[in-house]
């Protein structure tokens, strides 16, 4: 059983699942979450409304690894807002310098 750099499908480019799940990544959600008081930074509703919330990265996480735990990178939306995001569902923006 072959695993990392010497399985014949490995991508060096693809995140670890650990730093998408981790421990660090869940600090960095809770946060993002207490900054923003739990209200979506677009439309303004709060947590408290019933809607679903999530952690949304400015700069996309595949693209910025140095920008992954961030607190300026997150911020809180709902799942409506989200979804009108230009990163949302790994649409990929060019990286801008």
């Amino acid at each position: 059983w072959l695993s990392g750099p010497l399985h014949p499908m490995w991508n060096p480019d693809r995140t670890d699942y650990r730093e998408r799940y981790g421990e660090k990544y869940k600090l960095w959600k809770y946060a993002v979450f207490k900054r923003d008081k739990y209200t979506c930074q677009i439309c303004g509703d709060k947590r408290s409304s019933g809607k679903k919330f999530c952690i949304d990265h400015i700069k996309p996480f595949s693209l910025y690894p140095e920008l992954r735990f961030e607190v300026n990178n997150g911020r809180v939306l709902c799942v409506n807002c989200h979804t009108k995001t230009d990163t949302y569902a790994r649409k990929k923006p060019k990286r801008k310098s």
